[in-house]
């Protein structure tokens, strides 16, 4: 295939000149043609080797750069080896308005595409700012299929050249030494108890080192590894697009010496604010600009997960990662950056430096787009209630829910196809339902879709019964953040009707990932004027595996954004049929009691 890609990466640093940027503000190319190999691997980022799904052999995977009003063509190619390991990629924060059908989101707007095949994703890129994408597909997010997305516009408020003069693009994540498919296998059983998998520790752009002295029963090469390094010179200012891909993990981030000013926040530009520390959900991506003004020759980039809610510790175990900035010196030349970079950090961390009651955290409440938007008043308003729970019908094993249905799509009919009229969900197999209900009768499997009228404004209500936060994920929309609250008393933080006084109006931030906080809620709004079918979940990869997924059906959807790929890869899964339903968890202890297993929808006895 023909490429016009205008910035190629092969390298994890993921750091760009303002030359490499300029390219990309005045190519006369419009169009941006990939093709991406989805393939296994075995990798050792921090030393220990695992099994891992890789992108056109990168970790992180490729990254994105275009600018608003481009093109994009990309052909994601399956070389996956198992027949029932199909792939897609959702592109993250996109609204992807008239394009519903290429939001990558399998049982929603597609079927997952088979091995040995290929799909080409098109759409136009008509937003800007930071973004990135993703598998939407079991647990290959996690095993490493995701990378950055990078959207410029001319017309946007921060200027390369004037405010900052080069940009690098930082993927925080947790990192597991046990391939996504075993963590979710144990976790959905009874064995796990409710415990999410806890991870091992974490990577700053794919890379860490893991302590091979605490580790037994993996292949841990001492020295084979590294953390990462960047390179900043005195007196620029740089731009750090920080995205949060974690598994589950919430993380704090800080750059020893240096303050960070905040300017976006998921691909809304904001009103710039000082701060010394981030906390970052999953999904969640920040904006900072960073002056290099410290006399120091080399200070570290920190990275914390915060560990507060996971139910144990894994051997060897640690929540602190870290990277090198070292300064380099304008005129000495490579020889004497590479005697700096010799010299370790003797910075200290922000808390050290100064009283802790002085070390600001980001209170994204008070944060206020640039271009503000009047919020409108809601049409029409909508509760949920996102829980976890262990299920007695499937022998105390944890499946997520919203409003007591747990998402599980019917095999070979996307919603988007069964909405449309390309395939009837009644003609699939049966798939199991955990909360022991018969398939639903139009849409197939178990599923909460609740339709909206286009262009209506949508109050959207989630509370947290559950002792851990829940990041939340609208596909299609950004919305805005009305109210946050935790409950930090006995109790539940239920959302009651008096608490609308209490609403945010004035330019509130907007947002595609909000955290609804530990028993508390949160309040969004925004307007259904994307016609599709939209996912809403929980990000944590566990939690939506295990079910915790709705959508909004916003109508008005033409026929031809569905492709003959599409068309097949659904014809391909609904001739597999059985061959692709997973026992639930129970379903032997079941027979031998004499009972129905799950999957044939038949209520329990």
């Amino acid at each position: 295939m023909t490429t016009t890609q205008l910035f190629s990466v092969t390298s994890n640093t993921l750091q760009a000149t303002s030359q490499e940027i300029q390219q990309i503000y005045h190519s006369p190319s419009r169009l941006h043609e990939y093709e991406w190999t989805v393939t296994p691997a075995t990798r050792a980022p921090d030393g220990v080797e695992r099994e891992m799904i890789l992108v056109n052999g990168l970790f992180p995977g490729p990254i994105l750069r275009a600018r608003k009003g481009d093109s994009v063509k990309i052909t994601i190619i399956n070389r996956l080896p198992l027949f029932n390991q199909s792939t897609s990629i959702h592109f993250h924060g996109l609204h992807q308005r008239g394009t519903n059908s290429m939001d990558g989101v399998p049982g929603v707007t597609q079927c997952g595409i088979p091995s040995n095949d290929s799909l080409t994703y098109a759409f136009n890129l008509t937003q800007s700012g930071t973004f990135w994408w993703h598998s939407h597909s079991g647990m290959q997010r996690i095993d490493g299929v995701f990378g950055g997305l990078i959207v410029y516009d001319p017309e946007e408020h921060y200027v390369l050249g004037r405010d900052y003069d080069e940009e690098i693009f930082i993927v925080l994540h947790d990192y597991y030494h046990t391939p996504g498919w075993k963590n979710i296998e144990w976790y959905l059983s009874k064995d796990s108890t409710g415990y999410e998998p806890v991870p091992d520790g974490g990577l700053i752009n794919g890379r860490g080192t893991a302590n091979c002295d605490r580790l037994k029963h993996v292949t841990c090469t001492r020295g084979s590894t590294s953390r990462p390094t960047f390179t900043f010179e005195r007196g620029k200012r740089y731009r750090l697009r920080i995205l949060n891909a974690s598994a589950i993990s919430e993380i704090n981030f800080s750059i020893d010496d240096h303050i960070l000013r905040v300017i976006e926040v998921d691909s809304t530009e904001v009103e710039a604010a000082e701060v010394y520390k981030l906390t970052l959900s999953p999904g969640q991506r920040y904006s900072v600009i960073v002056e290099a003004d410290s006399i120091l020759k080399a200070v570290y980039m920190r990275a914390r997960l915060q560990s507060t809610c996971f139910k144990y510790r894994p051997i060897g175990f640690d929540p602190d990662f870290t990277a090198t900035i070292y300064y380099a010196t304008p005129g000495f030349g490579q020889f004497f950056d590479h005697l700096v970079k010799r010299v370790a950090p003797q910075s200290v961390e922000w808390q050290d430096a100064i009283p802790p009651s002085e070390c600001v955290d980001l209170d994204v409440s008070a944060l206020k787009p640039l271009n503000p938007i009047a919020v409108p008043d809601a049409g029409m308003s909508i509760q949920i209630s996102p829980k976890n729970m262990l299920l007695d019908r499937v022998y105390q094993a944890p499946y997520g829910f919203i409003n007591r249905t747990s998402f599980m799509p019917a095999i070979g009919a996307p919603n988007l196809q069964v909405a449309l009229g390309l395939v009837d969900a009644a003609d699939t197999v049966m798939v199991p339902t955990v909360s022991a209900r018969r398939n639903t009768k139009f849409w197939g499997g178990d599923q909460l879709v609740v339709d909206i009228p286009l262009g209506s404004v949508v109050e959207l209500i989630i509370n947290n019964s559950d002792e851990g936060e829940h990041p939340f994920h609208l596909h299609g929309h950004d919305f805005w953040v009305l109210r946050t609250y935790e409950e930090k008393h006995a109790g539940i933080g239920k959302w009651f009707p008096q608490y609308a006084a209490e609403y945010n109006l004035d330019n509130p931030i907007r947002r595609d990932t909000v955290t609804v906080p530990r028993l508390g809620h949160v309040v969004i709004r925004f307007i259904a004027d994307s016609p599709g079918i939209w996912a809403l979940h929980c990000h944590i990869a566990w939690h939506v595996a295990g079910g915790m997924m709705m959508q909004f059906n916003v109508a008005g959807v033409a026929r031809d954004v569905v492709t003959e790929e599409m068309v097949e890869h659904c014809r391909v899964e609904r001739e597999l049929g059985s061959r692709l339903l997973r026992p639930l968890p129970g379903d032997a202890q079941r027979a031998k009691a004499g009972h129905k297993p799950m999957h044939d929808g038949s209520p329990s006895r």
